[in-house]
């Protein structure tokens, strides 16, 4: 299965407070629909249950966290452009 696109993240997973990001999101971009038992310690996910009419295999620990950090980065991303566009917006403001 291929990973979803940036594009196809932001879409999915936006609303009115911006792009979320958390586990929960993570599972449902990397197996939509999929019933899971999940544990995290330490940085470390781990699949504890996994449902066996799901159509797709379980994500490994690492597949999981690689996944946290794509997220994540996607999300700082944004957050820097959008304060980059501010800063800008006021520069203009106070060269007027």
């Amino acid at each position: 299965m291929a990973k979803m696109t940036i594009e196809e993240l932001i879409k999915e997973f936006s609303n009115e407070q911006g792009f979320q990001f958390g586990i929960d999101i993570v599972m449902k971009s990397l197996r939509p629909g999929a019933l899971y038992g999940l544990s995290a310690s330490g940085g470390t996910f781990e699949i504890v249950s996994w449902d066996e009419s799901n159509e797709l295999p379980a994500p490994s620990s690492q597949e999981i966290r690689d996944e946290y950090i794509r997220h994540q980065t996607i999300k700082e991303f944004i957050e820097f452009m959008e304060q980059a566009k501010l800063n800008k917006k006021n520069k203009i403001r106070r060269s007027a």
